[in-house]
């Protein structure tokens, strides 16, 4: 193996926290997902190939 990929291997990845929302953010969120959800099935298929 390389010297770089044995040192990413070793590299600990870590989540940021979960952000808690609110009732109305959350409404905001569903709201706003029709408006984002072709960005999201494009990355999706973009990440497959």
């Amino acid at each position: 193996m390389t010297k770089g990929l044995k040192e990413a291997q070793q590299m600990k990845v870590e989540r940021p926290k979960r952000a808690k929302l609110t009732e109305e953010e959350t409404l905001k969120r569903m709201e706003a997902f029709d408006e984002r959800k072709e960005k999201f099935v494009a990355s999706v298929r973009k990440g497959k190939n």
